[in-house]
């Protein structure tokens, strides 16, 4: 079978790759449909090292069907099921992490396609031991989710976490996102399903063209770009007037982003980080106190993020599609990722039998 292999760092190619082993307890699902995340990118050009060791197949937003279990594996499951994984490949079960069920957090934990091979190939293996110890590493896709935009539901779960279990969000207050990237844009969707009163969307000049609209489509009432010049606390205020802004979603990463976020939210409220920049912050932190604002840093999502983000696309509540501005064979997966590099992409999905 083919697959994208980064070889070392910030190299990449398709190359004929083995087929998994499935073991005595395993589950081999064949992947249907994948997506391109903004992490993938930056494994493709270099900003990141390999998680595990080189070489390695990318790709952990992937949905599929069980195509082979091992004579132990859990019953629950059967030859045929239509699946979505969460990309966890093993945890260690033991630690205070994996204890509250946290096990994105999990310091031994290892992930598809970042540490090691995951799903921008045709079929991808989910280890026993970790079903024993996490079961919900896969989830049943409903049959009114399609499996072409199912990929997404990996952000999606990631937004929900941020906005409603992190964030608190309560119907009615304002929030303001920044980042028009996908986890931005799922942001803005989870604070209008949690009935959010004023959704503001900050982005760069890039985004006005597509990435805006469709904020706008997914529930942002307002739209700023960050640019030179433009006072971002006295344009929210504007909106937003004595109520303020409750919650903050960062899912841009950059210091100064993080510094207006602590301007911008309302005495008492809540900055969840999503974006990753290892630059240093080099701003002072009083207002912090003064404020009394609360920073969440953010790392992917739980059980309950994943159930319910289901739940929502499956009544129809969740729109996945809108968010999807490419459809590629394997074969073209590296224009995918210079597509997204300029900007000019949202969401890329890949068929991984082309």
């Amino acid at each position: 079978m083919k697959g994208l292999v980064l070889y070392e760092r910030g190299k990449t190619e398709i190359r004929e790759v083995q087929k998994p082993e499935c073991g005595d307890r395993d589950i081999l699902i064949k992947v249907e449909s994948a997506a391109i995340c903004g992490g993938d990118v930056h494994f493709y050009n270099g900003a990141l090292p390999c998680l595990g060791e080189y070489p390695i197949i990318l790709g952990h937003e992937f949905a599929g069907t069980i195509a082979k279990m091992g004579p132990h594996a859990d019953t629950y499951w059967k030859v045929g099921d239509r699946v979505i994984s969460e990309n966890t490949a093993s945890v260690c079960g033991r630690c205070p992490a994996c204890e509250k069920g946290n096990f994105v957090n999990c310091p031994e934990r290892e992930t598809l396609g970042c540490s090691v091979d995951g799903a921008f190939t045709q079929y991808v293996k989910i280890p026993g031991d970790l079903l024993a110890v996490y079961p919900n590493c896969l989830f049943r896709l409903p049959e009114e989710i399609p499996m072409e935009t199912a990929p997404l539901l990996e952000p999606a779960a990631n937004a929900y976490m941020a906005v409603v279990q992190e964030g608190q969000m309560m119907p009615g207050e304002n929030v303001v996102v920044f980042g028009a990237g996908a986890l931005g844009l799922f942001s803005v969707q989870m604070a209008k399903i949690a009935g959010a009163a004023k959704i503001i969307l900050i982005g760069m000049p890039s985004d006005e063209e597509s990435r805006f609209p469709c904020g706008r489509k997914l529930g942002a009432t307002h739209t700023i770009i960050n640019g030179e010049g433009v006072d971002l606390a006295a344009e929210v205020e504007k909106i937003c007037g004595m109520s303020g802004v409750a919650l903050c979603i960062d899912a841009a990463g950059a210091p100064a982003v993080l510094k207006q976020a602590v301007e911008i939210v309302r005495n008492d409220g809540i900055v969840v980080r999503i974006g990753m920049n290892d630059k240093p912050y080099g701003y002072g932190m009083n207002e912090v106190n003064v404020k009394s604002v609360s920073i969440t840093g953010h790392m992917g999502y739980n059980t309950t993020s994943w159930r319910n983000v289901i739940s929502l696309a499956a009544a129809g509540k969740l729109d996945l599609a809108s968010l999807v501005s490419h459809r590629l064979p394997l074969s073209q997966i590296k224009h995918g990722f210079e597509l997204l590099k300029d900007q000019t992409a949202i969401k890329i999905v890949i068929d991984p039998d082309n």
